[in-house]
């Protein structure tokens, strides 16, 4: 297993110590635990295609959901003297 030196300011590392001390567990599993939680967090990086344009088979799916929707709306409007837009 592996080390490393953390320097933490004594305010937080009272924190840790109340917070393993209620836990019954010792400030380094605290503090591994935490790390774990927050590298569990993180989403990595973006895909490499992520930010690429649409194919013609996307954009016409999106069409096709984009006025599936304008219906569904239309359709469950309730016009109440307002100007339609």
């Amino acid at each position: 297993m592996g080390s490393t030196t953390v320097h933490i300011p004594k305010a937080v590392l009272d924190r840790i110590d109340l917070m393993a001390k209620r836990r019954g567990v010792s400030r380094n599993r605290v503090v591994l635990d935490s790390l774990e939680a927050e590298i569990a967090r993180d989403g990595g990086e973006w895909p490499t295609d992520f930010f690429s344009p649409p194919s013609a088979q996307d954009l016409l799916l999106l069409q096709e959901v984009t006025l599936e929707l304008e219906d569904t709306v239309r359709a469950s409007r309730r016009n109440r003297g307002a100007v339609l837009l």
